[in-house]
């Protein structure tokens, strides 16, 4: 089976989630003596993108990975006849794949990260051509043999948009790597919480700090926030202290979460957190919302906390629960060590094969 990743693989060491889906699964596929290229494109954030590069560049990078221009990619396309094209990140290049559609013999499997009516929103979305990005979400549901989503919260999300047969969709979680399993004993409570929250690397999509910061507004013990990824503007108050940690590198951020006690999800709409699962690796206990995709693999109580997002208070009652010694944390921080047992890239990748032979 010849396989090609398609999407973008990106620069540098710190990606976004469906980045690192894109590395995580050609990594694990070459570890595995499978038949497959990742390509991408010369994107414009790129530091050696131009519009030449754009059209017919060609190169590889210190990963094996072909970066092509449109034209380089449809000439390979269509010369190493691929059984399987794996739309592995939905990126706006890909809107020159879906007019050769007819074409291409290949069967054409895409996995869907979020939905940009989701995660685009706002008053610039002409200006950062929005539109673009929707009309290539469409254009995935509609040509994909196969259509897989990280968690079944973002599956009922588009089922409310597009129309398409319930055999056209797997469900398959993102991984956790296991260089984050850290099965220390849970970091004594004194008189203070100390909470992760991961705003994103960039603030094209809203993480909802400021909603959650609403919620905790009458807590009456200390709460250290830290934040990771994007820097927020928004100020310590009360018995709120806010601490931006930056963007981490892996090994940065395996030594970052130790002595943490929670990873927390504000109520916002997520599909599907590799952060929090790297954090439960970790030991640190996740406190979540029904919004979250990763819910699916939460027992309230058991491996982390559930809360309401549409309520006022049960989030803070919670946190006062936990400081108060109404739970056994460290069996919490156990249990969600064990998240690799069921979300490492191996079994993440042995799912993606499956869905690949099934349609073949």
């Amino acid at each position: 089976m010849k396989i090609a990743l398609i999407g973008k693989y990106g620069d540098g060491k710190v990606v976004s989630g469906p980045e690192r889906v894109a590395r995580e699964l050609y990594k694990e596929y070459l570890r595995n003596g499978k038949q497959v290229v990742f390509v991408e494109y010369f994107f414009s954030d790129y530091k050696n993108s131009s519009i030449f590069k754009k059209l017919f560049g060609s190169e590889i990078n210190s990963d094996s990975v072909k970066r092509l221009g449109i034209f380089s990619l449809i000439k390979i396309i269509f010369k190493e006849r691929f059984d399987i094209i794996h739309l592995v990140n939905s990126q706006r290049f890909m809107q020159f794949l879906f007019l050769f559609g007819p074409l291409i013999k290949s069967k054409i499997i895409s996995t869907l990260h979020g939905l940009v009516k989701f995660e685009l929103p706002g008053k610039s979305s002409w200006q950062k051509k929005h539109f673009v990005d929707s009309w290539v979400e469409k254009n995935i549901v509609k040509n994909s043999d196969l259509l897989i989503f990280p968690s079944s919260l973002l599956l009922e999300s588009f089922k409310n948009c597009y129309k398409f047969p319930e055999d056209k969709v797997r469900i398959i979680p993102n991984g956790v790597s296991n260089i984050f399993y850290q099965p220390n004993k849970f970091p004594t409570i004194e008189n203070k919480l100390m909470l992760v929250f991961y705003n994103g690397l960039n603030n094209y999509i809203k993480r909802g700090l400021d909603e959650l910061l609403n919620l905790l507004l009458s807590i009456t013990f200390k709460l250290e926030i830290f934040i990771v990824g994007e820097v927020t503007e928004l100020k310590s108050s009360g018995n709120i202290e806010i601490i931006n940690a930056g963007q981490k590198k892996h090994d940065e951020l395996i030594n970052f979460l130790k002595g943490k006690h929670f990873v927390i999800k504000s109520p916002a709409f997520d599909t599907f957190s590799i952060f929090l699962g790297e954090c439960m690796l970790s030991g640190l206990i996740p406190i979540v919302n029904e919004k979250t995709g990763m819910k699916d693999f939460i027992e309230n109580g058991v491996n982390g906390f559930i809360y309401k997002s549409s309520s006022q208070t049960e989030l803070v009652e919670l946190l006062t629960k936990i400081h108060n010694g109404a739970y056994d944390l460290n069996m919490i921080s156990e249990n969600a060590c064990k998240i690799n047992q069921q979300l490492n890239w191996e079994n993440i990748a042995g799912k993606y094969i499956s869905a690949y032979e099934s349609v073949l």
